[in-house]
């Protein structure tokens, strides 16, 4: 078994359910396990016995896939409306997914490991497809860390780059599932500060221009979610002092929390997904998704220019997650 020890951090080959994964040990005794699969985040504990993440507990449902545990979400993430698309004057219709396809099209690629020094880098080169003629490649980078009042982090960047001498459509979200072991959703507290709600139609696409985005208190705060149902975007993120975005997943019942920190300037959406039509844990986590793009942006006008990923450039995207217990 291939083990790599650097900063503290131990990075080891290991196995879920038949399918190869990777386990991060850090120097205070907390683990990360990651599948290559999809480049899937299973679970996380900042203290031992003690995870965080709501990830696939088998491969059959990880195959399935409907819930979408930690989903790396690109060439696009969230709804592509009547899976199809128009760049460059060119439509485009994906073919391999079905209708209001989410997501994007490397969830069940199978990443390789470039790198298990310090950190863990699961890289994938995405062949074109016919609804989507261009390569790209795209590595994901996994990290743990502790501050200095004990607080622990786990670090998930993604870089994605392409050859070409112009640009292609591109955006990227990740789709991470967190609770409180012992607790729901309902139990929860949530705090975004964040400006405007994206509304959605029936099929989770947002509405056409202005009419997408509504005004809202800043910050969006609750708390207590109790029955409360949410799976929508929210913009017009304010950054702290830091520069970062934070949203917060609070435990009333122990004050623990859970900070998601992104870049507004990578990741000016973020979503949230109470879970209720999970398969699995129905309302028993929350997802907390940052998001380079709204969903349906291929098909957006006001989404045309930021959408192209130029040559010599790169799309990134950075999220932490820090739990304070």
């Amino acid at each position: 078994m291939a083990v790599v020890s650097m900063a503290g951090t131990t990075i080891e080959a290991t196995d879920f359910d038949g399918l190869p994964a990777w386990r991060l040990t850090s120097a205070t005794g907390a683990t990360a396990v990651v599948a290559e699969r999809g480049a899937t985040l299973l679970s996380w504990e900042p203290r031992p016995g003690f995870n965080i993440v709501d990830g696939y507990e088998t491969r059959a449902e990880m195959e399935d896939g409907r819930d979408a545990r930690s989903k790396v979400m690109a060439p696009w993430p969230g709804r592509l409306t009547g899976s199809s698309y128009v760049f460059d004057g060119e439509t485009y219709t994906v073919n391999e997914l079905p209708e209001g396809a989410a997501h994007g099209l490397v969830g069940e690629a199978d990443f390789t490991a470039t790198n298990t020094e310090g950190a863990l880098t699961l890289t994938y080169t995405f062949p074109g497809s016919a609804g989507y003629p261009w390569t790209f490649e795209l590595s994901v980078i996994f990290s743990l860390d502790a501050g200095a009042d004990g607080e622990e982090h786990l670090t998930v960047s993604f870089d994605a780059r392409h050859d070409y001498p112009h640009g292609i459509p591109f955006a990227i979200g990740w789709h991470p599932y967190l609770h409180f072991p012992g607790s729901r959703a309902s139990n929860m507290s949530l705090t975004i500060p964040a400006r405007t709600r994206i509304v959605f139609d029936s099929h989770l696409v947002p509405r056409p221009g202005e009419a997408a985005y509504a005004g809202i208190k800043a910050p969006y705060q609750l708390d207590f979610l109790g029955s409360t149902v949410l799976d929508t975007s929210f913009r017009g993120l304010i950054p702290d002092e830091n520069g970062v975005v934070t949203t917060v997943l609070r435990d009333p019942s122990t004050n623990s929390r859970i900070d998601i920190v992104q870049e507004p300037a990578e990741a000016p959406l973020v979503h949230i997904y109470t879970a209720d039509g999970a398969l699995r844990n129905v309302r028993g986590s929350i997802a907390v998704e940052p998001l380079s793009h709204v969903a349906d942006a291929f098909n957006r006008p006001d989404a045309a220019g930021s959408i192209v990923l130029a040559p010599g450039t790169s799309r990134t995207l950075t999220v932490t997650l820090t739990y304070h217990k």
